[in-house]
């Protein structure tokens, strides 16, 4: 099996198509526009990552509750994690975790979905503990 797609519920789509554009820089796609009910955002991969149209927000105790996280690869997480503080966005930690293969980070988007950022073990930080 292969993913093919990754979808994003949204209780507001034209602020959501907004916030992704502006903080996240993915644009809107003219490709599988379906608006107001749903549209595609512009990546670099082959999947495609869709934002949905729903009546409320995600309200999810993070780490406690089951939840599906978007993971976006950064070079550099902490240049990253500055760029997006500076754009509004708020993080679930003042610092990246240390894992196994790289350094994470977690965060919210107006909506209550759950994303992260990660950095590889090649880029991240070697001073960490493993």
């Amino acid at each position: 099996m292969n993913i093919c797609a990754i979808n994003i519920y949204v209780s507001d789509l034209d602020f959501a198509i907004q916030w992704y554009n502006e903080v996240l820089n993915l644009k809107k796609s003219s490709e599988h526009d379906n608006y107001p009910t749903c549209i595609d955002l512009l990546h670099d991969h082959n999947i495609r990552l869709t934002l949905h149209k729903t009546e409320r927000d995600t309200e999810i105790d993070i780490w406690k509750e089951a939840s599906t996280i978007i993971t976006f690869e950064v070079e550099n997480i902490r240049a990253t994690m500055k760029d997006l503080k500076e754009r509004g966005v708020r993080f679930y930690d003042e610092e990246p975790v240390w894992f196994p293969d790289g350094e994470r980070i977690a965060f919210s988007d107006p909506f209550g979905n759950v994303h992260e950022l990660a950095e590889s073990r090649e880029n991240a930080n070697e001073e960490k503990p493993c």
